[in-house]
């Protein structure tokens, strides 16, 4: 807590309580920016919410940043502030250039607000079908006189350079697999059957996967230049392998077998389905073989970046990655500015939601009241780690056998112990001890134990 006294607003409250505790509350200028693509909208009032800085609308550019530098210190002198603080809500990424030159000056604290409590704030004030600049930056400005507001701290090191590129990376990710998927649709049509899967009927595809078998790539290629799987059913096995061999891939012989059997069974396709395919099929391939690309790149960057932060060993854990490991230290950033792991799972929206009313107390699902690529990066931390034998394999295999747990909630138990350890070891710099967890059970085994034994002499001397 901040100070040694509770506040019923938490821990920032209770820090800005004690920072302005003894200040005049005419002399503390609060400062609520509201920020939009082209402009900000700024209002400012003292801590008895008396409005200093009537509602005054600047464009979002190096004319209007120096307009605002002139209003802060105009109200300044005007009230003889001692202190300044200017909040601006989060609005996606908009605030960021903002933020980070207010962040430059040295005589203003800087507060970011969540855009869903101004939200609150304008509902509570029966205005949640109102919604304008003025009252956007009003409720930024009572925020900030309850003490609310997170510190900025974006800067230009390797954990915070690692946000926007696992961000991207994801999104390129997500983009890849949604024309994969449309790829499919449009081999079912031009060679029917050829990933078909039934094993009650035996069948099963002629390829593992598509797109990242160099076979797959050139019967993709194929089909994409306007081959029939008729066409590729009228060569023998040599000749398939003389094909494929000319695109420098080496075909196995069982391979090649299965796919000239597919090819001479598989229904033909008719061209009012096939009509146009071929060439949106090629499209489609080219843009993914540029996102492969990009993808890789983007790793690569990645890989270099993450020695330089404080998850540096996450790669240590047994099927943790480069990329997994970059998502979780993208997300927590510094360890130290949490202090502790459960606000990170809180900040991550991973803790359960809870109805609590007189002896009712009752804990539902996740609350999601949280970053919601946090999230993702938790999870991701947790089912890489579940991939690879070891204790957090089998408490998640025990979760879903044993205790029936739907697999998601297994594995977001399980992500709040990978993700407690991995915490640790960003927080202290120490390298992974796979074994720790035993230690610390068998030491707290002989913890439990030992007065045990020590009753039961004790009670045996006295009764000798």
């Amino acid at each position: 807590m901040g100070g040694d006294q509770l506040h019923i607003g938490g821990e920032r409250a209770a820090a800005f309580r004690e920072l302005v505790g003894d200040l005049d509350p005419r002399r503390v200028l609060l400062v609520g920016i509201d920020v939009a693509k082209a402009s900000w909208f700024v209002l400012g009032c003292d801590l008895h919410g008396s409005v200093v800085i009537d509602g005054t609308k600047l464009p979002a550019d190096r004319a209007g940043l120096g307009q605002l530098s002139g209003l802060l210190d105009q109200a300044r002198v005007r009230v003889d502030a001692q202190l300044v603080v200017v909040g601006v809500e989060a609005a996606g990424h908009y605030h960021q250039t903002l933020a980070a030159h207010l962040a430059d000056r040295g005589d203003l604290l800087l507060r970011l607000v969540n855009p869903a409590a101004v939200a609150a704030v304008r509902k509570t004030q029966l205005n949640r079908r109102r919604k304008t600049d003025w009252l956007d930056a009003a409720a930024i400005c009572d925020l900030l006189v309850r003490g609310e507001g997170s510190l900025f701290l974006l800067g230009d090191d390797a954990a915070t350079a690692l946000r926007p590129l696992w961000n991207g990376r994801k999104d390129l990710v997500d983009a890849r697999t949604r024309l994969r998927l449309q790829v499919l649709a449009l081999i079912d049509c031009l060679w029917p059957g050829l990933t078909a899967h039934d094993t009650a009927l035996g069948i099963r595809p002629v390829l593992r996967n598509l797109f990242t078998t160099k076979a797959g790539r050139i019967l993709l290629d194929l089909l994409a230049l306007g081959w029939s799987p008729q066409r590729l059913a009228t060569h023998d096995t040599a000749k398939l392998k003389a094909l494929f061999a000319r695109h420098g891939c080496q075909l196995k012989v069982t391979v090649a077998a299965r796919i000239l059997q597919r090819a001479g069974e598989s229904l033909p396709p008719h061209p009012a389905a096939t009509a146009g395919k071929p060439a949106l099929l090629a499209a489609l391939l080219a843009t993914l073989e540029t996102l492969d690309r990009q993808v890789t790149e983007l790793e690569a960057t990645m890989a270099a970046l993450l020695p330089q932060t404080e998850g540096a060993k996450l790669t240590q854990i047994n099927g943790i990655s480069t990329v997994v490991a970059s998502g979780f230290v993208a997300f927590v950033g510094s360890a130290r500015r949490w202090g502790d792991w459960s606000k990170v799972w809180r900040g991550a929206g991973l803790d359960p939601a809870r109805c609590q009313s007189g002896p009712t107390d009752l804990n539902f699902s996740i609350s999601r009241e949280g970053s919601a690529w946090g999230r993702r990066a938790v999870l991701d931390l947790a089912s890489a780690a579940c991939r690879k034998p070891g204790r957090w394999r089998d408490a998640y295999q025990r979760r879903v056998n044993i205790d029936r747990k739907p697999p998601l909630v297994a594995l977001t138990a399980t992500g709040n112990s990978v993700g407690r350890t991995c915490f640790a070891l960003m927080l202290t710099g120490a390298d992974y001890q796979p074994d720790h967890e035993a230690t610390r059970r068998r030491r707290q085994h002989r913890c439990t134990s030992i007065p045990t034994q020590l009753v039961g002499a004790k009670v045996g001397g006295q009764a000798d």
